[in-house]
């Protein structure tokens, strides 16, 4: 009945952009390779050019080849069993109620197949346990399905003692409540965002890798031209790349969070994202430990926050494992309006944070900025006189301490923890249950023992790892009722 199963030929596509990706070094490195032998600086012979090409061929087709033809997969009663490999080969097997989380992806290209990537998580991994990299659409389906099965048969035992009957679902099940961010909304999330930053700094490292490659002469010629006109050409020409990166960013984005979906069911959250890859992930209310209202300055400037959702287990995205975005860019009064509704053991009671008091303003001023005195001096004596400059990472610091102190509160109520406060440039809001808190601490030093201040802070379980989330500088008394407010009630 149980039979073993192949992947999808589109896979092997799939799979080879995989191997193109993760080789991109020894690509890069074959094609400076040959321009330098194009210029007359090449080092090798004419005939170890083929090899490398060859080479280069042979690194990006065998992992693809290898793993296509070697994977089978099977789902039976009891759990999915996943093997693969040709020189080391691997034996999964998952049971289906360790399953965590089970998230589909869809590339453009498998749209016409109706194929799909399905990822299984369990809590016991920083990374998907199974990756079905292209299987029908209706396999996501009967995992569901078999899943679904085992699960029920698992709290049938549980409760036998109360004779409770489960309540089963409808496999069409529809959404309770759906959100979905418009066009203007992910413009607004692109043109907001540090992306274009992240892109200036791609272009950077590959312009200084084709340096060698372009004739000096050129470069000198066209730096010579941009001197000649003077300023106004050089503010011209940095408006321009600022919109062509904000243009990338903005393509980026819209790519990657088109037709973005937040939909609530029974028991779990599904996000919809994606146009060249459709991703689809569900998150339990059970795997929730935290919500994360985070704003940057800009944001806050013009009170815009996103919301993530900090979970125990994988998230399934290699990038933020544990740590999932639920919410991209959204005015901070609808997010606190709406999140009630998709997150009801929440109350989020931001309206009734309390303060840092206001000696503790010079301790932040102080340890912010402390520190900035070694450096200026070293580098103004090293670099006079053009490491006075320096000198501006006074005021940039102490803006720091001023805008951190200002960002700390806290506030309790009988089920729920919120503390606020920026580590690092964004304001940080933590939205904790009581009984997803892991430990509470409080510290004090000797400098703040006679101000009578003290560092909190508690450990929540996220992804493989755990969240510290802390307040600084916050009263002693607020600290003590902080601690007792998590202490077991007798």
């Amino acid at each position: 009945m149980y039979e073993d199963r192949r992947l999808h030929p589109i896979a092997l596509i799939k799979e080879l952009i995989v191997s193109v990706r993760q080789s991109i070094i020894p690509i890069a490195v074959v094609a400076f390779t040959a321009f330098r032998n194009l210029s007359g600086k090449g080092i090798l012979s004419w005939w170890m050019y083929p090899l490398l090409v060859l080479a280069l061929i042979i690194l990006l087709l065998a992992p693809a080849l290898i793993k296509y033809f070697t994977y089978h997969y099977r789902m039976d009663d009891k759990g999915i069993r996943v093997k693969y490999g040709l020189f080391f080969k691997k034996n999964i097997f998952i049971p289906y109620e360790r399953i965590q989380t089970v998230q589909q992806k869809q590339w453009f290209f498998y749209i016409p197949f109706h194929v799909v990537q399905i990822l299984i998580e369990t809590a016991g991994g920083g990374k998907a346990e199974a990756d079905l990299s292209a299987v029908p659409a209706s396999v996501a389906q009967e995992l569901k399905d078999l899943r679904a099965g085992k699960v029920a048969e698992l709290v049938e035992e549980e409760q036998l003692e109360t004779e409770e009957i489960p309540v089963v679902q409808d496999k069409d099940e529809k959404p309770f409540l759906t959100f979905q961010l418009e066009v203007k909304e992910l413009l607004l999330m692109a043109v907001t965002s540090g992306g274009v930053f992240g892109v200036f700094l791609i272009i950077l490292a590959l312009s200084q890798q084709f340096r060698d490659v372009i004739p000096t002469d050129f470069v000198e010629e066209q730096f010579d031209t941009i001197v000649r006109y003077g300023a106004v050409v050089l503010v011209i020409i940095g408006l321009v790349v600022l919109l062509i990166l904000w243009g990338i960013a903005i393509v980026t984005t819209l790519f990657k969070y088109f037709q973005f979906k937040l939909m609530k069911f029974e028991d779990h959250l599904v996000i919809e994202k994606g146009l060249l890859q459709r991703e689809h992930t569900s998150i339990a209310f059970e795997r929730i430990q935290s919500i994360k209202l985070v704003e940057s300055p800009l944001r806050q400037m013009l009170k815009l926050a996103s919301v993530r959702v900090v979970t125990a287990g994988s998230s399934g995205d290699n990038e933020h494992s544990g740590d999932i975005l639920i919410l991209p860019i959204v005015k901070k009064a609808k997010a606190l309006e709406i999140l009630p509704q998709f997150l009801e053991d929440y109350e989020f009671p931001v309206e009734r944070l309390e303060r840092a008091p206001k000696t503790s303003l010079r301790r932040f001023l102080f340890i912010n900025v402390i520190w900035t005195i070694p450096v200026i001096l070293l580098v103004s004596i090293l670099l006079f006189p053009w490491g006075l400059f320096s000198l501006v990472l006074v005021p940039l610091f102490a803006w720091k301490a001023y805008v951190a102190y200002r960002a700390t509160g806290f506030c309790t109520t009988e089920t729920e923890l919120v503390m606020q406060g920026r580590p690092f440039i964004s304001r940080q809001t933590n939205f904790m249950l009581k009984r997803r808190v892991q430990s509470v601490n409080y510290a004090q030093s000797i400098w703040m023992k006679k101000g009578n201040v003290v560092h909190f802070s508690v450990l929540l379980k996220s992804g493989q790892t755990h969240l510290n989330a802390s307040v600084h500088y916050i009263a002693a008394q607020d600290a003590n009722q902080l601690y007792y407010w998590y202490q077991p009630s007798k």
